[in-house]
């Protein structure tokens, strides 16, 4: 297949979209033609000039639905001939507006990730597919008690603290205010910003006054730092906006819950987006709904459980979510459903 790809390519996969575009592309790129375009070009004429010498079948918006992508993806349709056009719906805008937009150029296919997404959609008339997100399983792996120490002098944290982590952007719809109330004196909360998407520096204020470390730079070996840690958290609560869907700062299956739960720690998680439908709870892995839930999870964490999260989250690795991609591009192409 000759499959274009639009998405945000650079060398900071700091962000969720960023790192799905990029792995995308690179698995993609095993066994098909594969054009990969930054989304920021889309206002140049070399952009444009370079999709119609490539003559795609498939054109891919990876950065999400909204009302520029549509109406991209629908020039795009009619610029490229007999091409399908296909968008990822992991972080929509379901604003009045946009509703309406989607109803009138909605590509062939949306790929979806929550079900409260994909059920939206298809009663706006939407053809959708259900497409996880993926995770590096070998890049992120358990590591051992020795490698762990070794971690944690690297970056000078103390081997006696339970390290509880979180990663991604510092801002309000994180809900990471509640990482204040997890810090103690044998409990270290570490917090890693993703830098290229803003960072609240009220918010960052209010955790390293509470004592958690926040480190505001770009890691490239980000699996270290899942390596030194004993447990991941992730605070961020779905808000009901009103038209049902649920908004945060977050893609609709966060990138690092799966990076950690690769690295086989134990997660606290609340049911965001398609977490519960990709995922069931236990050995290791706890759906909270309150402050309260999350004590108790640490507690029984702290207490000794056996873990086993790299087991559930194996089936999403890359390889096996592209695969199915392809599938799905292979039904798109042939008229099946």
């Amino acid at each position: 297949m000759r499959i274009c790809l639009i998405g945000e390519y650079n060398n900071i996969l700091d962000e969720g979209m960023k790192n799905v575009a990029f792995h995308l592309s690179r698995e993609l790129s095993k066994h098909h033609e594969v054009l990969s375009l930054h989304v920021k070009n889309l206002y140049s004429f070399n952009f444009w000039r370079t999709i119609k010498r490539f003559d795609p079948e498939i054109i891919h918006y990876v950065p999400g639905i909204t009302i520029l992508s549509l109406f991209v993806m629908k020039i795009l349709s009619l610029y490229s001939r007999d091409v399908k056009t296909v968008i990822s719906a992991m972080l929509p805008e379901f604003s009045p507006i946009s509703t309406r937009f989607i109803s009138l150029l909605k590509p062939n296919l949306i790929l979806t990730q929550s079900q409260e997404t994909e059920n939206k959609l298809r009663s706006l008339g939407c053809r959708v597919e259900f497409l996880p997100c993926g995770v590096d399983t070998e890049k992120f792996t358990p590591v051992n008690p020795e490698i762990k120490a070794k971690l944690r002098r690297k970056y000078n944290i103390d081997d006696d603290e339970f390290v509880i982590l979180h990663v991604g952007s510092i801002k309000p719809g994180r809900g990471v205010q509640i990482l204040t109330k997890l810090q103690s004196e044998d409990t270290q909360v570490l917090v890693i910003s993703a830098v290229s998407v803003g960072i609240s520096r009220e918010m960052v204020q209010l955790l390293r006054k509470a004592g958690c470390l926040v480190w505001t730079e770009y890691f490239e070996n980000i699996n270290e730092i899942y390596g030194l840690a004993d447990c991941y958290i992730f605070p961020v609560a779905p808000v009901k906006n009103t038209l049902g869907r649920a908004t945060a700062d977050s893609i609709e299956m966060p990138l690092t819950v799966l990076e950690a739960m690769a690295c086989n720690l134990p997660v606290i998680a609340t049911k965001f987006g398609a977490l519960p439908r990709a995922f069931k709870e236990g050995d290791g892995l706890f759906f909270v709904e309150n402050e309260n839930d999350i004590f108790q999870a640490l507690e029984e964490i702290r207490n000794g459980i056996k873990v086993k999260t790299r087991e559930k989250v194996l089936p999403y690795s890359w390889k096996n979510v592209v695969r199915r991609l392809d599938e799905i591009y292979a039904r798109l192409l042939g008229g099946g459903t």
